[in-house]
């Protein structure tokens, strides 16, 4: 069997020992002959345990790892090399040129710093050079245009809003905008308190039944229900549970036939595109009101008697009808009243009461 490799350590050991064992033989020899001569070199330490063979293979060790050291040793590649020049073609084709290397080499070896001695002078001060650095908030302020540039560029300036500014490409937000068929994003997205929170307090109406169900006289029969229970004494109650009486609200089925199938009304929907918001409910509805027309709670309003004519009459009278409605027939205007006969004079259409 081989012995076991020594240490650097142990060989170390033995040598020191070796060289006691000497000094005590020849005590006539100098200190200075006897000191520890350690190599310089990192290898392991030749002795008589060590065998020829693994001093051979340490040195070639440390010669490879010196030469790793300098530098792998890449053989040159020959410019006229077909592979070389696909190699060059791949790199120029993703902008990346070996001979931009050699010249950014060069450049860079030229460009070292100049060495300032005892001028003073000319020496260039830190604050010169050094510009204040704009932060991210600032320099996306400089680039981001204002509401009146951004309806100047846009075809529908109508639909730019005060935060379409803040996006990161302004001009294809309200290109989406101005599209068929888009619906809006909801006001309230912005607002930091919670949706519908100032309904909070506003108490909710009871139910109510559609008129056209109403109008079949179920909520009456129900009532007098109701009222004849209530009359009722415990016994008959509890007879009423063990043995109900079927068929209390007998109804014309006629009755439910027109009520649902002809009578039958739709609930107000919003329209495709209206969003809601709080407080819609409560406004009122502009487009059942037509101008020229007054109703019942208007004249009732103005304080109007019966059969006279509005107190603007005679005021549209002297300067003409109003410019929006160009064509409005108004009574008394450009209309005959219609109270009176065409021709007739009355205080409405101008003339003189007799």
């Amino acid at each position: 069997m081989a012995a076991a490799k020594m240490t650097k350590n142990q060989m170390r050991r033995a040598k020191k020992k070796e060289q006691k064992k000497t000094q005590a033989e020849n005590g006539s020899k100098a200190p200075e002959e006897t000191k520890d001569e350690t190599p310089k070199e990192d290898g392991p330490v030749p002795d008589e345990t060590t065998p020829v063979a693994d001093l051979e293979v340490k040195k070639d060790d440390d010669a490879d790892s010196k030469m790793d050291a300098d530098g792998p040793v890449i053989d040159e590649i020959p410019l006229d090399d077909p592979a070389y020049a696909d190699f060059k073609k791949a790199f120029e084709k993703y902008g990346m040129s070996l001979d931009d290397d050699e010249v950014v080499k060069e450049a860079n070896a030229g460009n070292k710093g100049e060495v300032f001695f005892d001028q003073d002078d000319e020496i260039p001060s830190e604050d010169e050079d050094a510009q204040p650095k704009m932060s991210k908030k600032k320099r996306k302020k400089l680039n981001k245009l204002s509401i009146a540039e951004l309806k100047a560029l846009v075809r529908t300036p109508e639909v730019v809003e005060w935060n379409d500014v803040s996006s990161s490409d302004p001009r294809l937000l309200v290109q989406i905008k101005a599209q068929r068929n888009i619906v809006p994003v909801p006001g309230h997205w912005s607002l930091k308190r919670e949706y519908l929170s100032s309904k909070r307090g506003i108490e909710k109406p009871p139910f109510k039944l559609p008129q056209f169900i109403a109008e079949t006289g179920i909520t009456e029969m129900r009532d007098a229900v109701l009222e004849k229970q209530a009359e009722q004494t415990l016994k008959q109650k509890q007879r009423e549970r063990v043995q109900p009486k079927m068929g209390k609200l007998d109804i014309d089925y006629q009755k439910l036939y027109d009520a649902f199938f002809r009578h039958q009304t739709k609930p107000d929907l919003t329209r495709f595109g209206d969003v809601y918001y709080e407080g819609k409910e409560w406004e009122a509805d502009y487009n059942i009101f037509k101008a020229g027309e007054l109703s019942e709670g208007l004249r009732e309003a103005l304080g109007m008697q019966p059969g006279f004519p509005p107190p603007w009459l005679l005021q549209q009278q002297r300067v003409g009808p109003p410019p929006s409605y160009p064509t409005l027939k108004i009574p008394g205007l450009n209309a005959p009243s219609p109270q009176e006969p065409h021709g007739a004079s009355s205080p409405a259409n101008g003339g003189s009461p007799h």
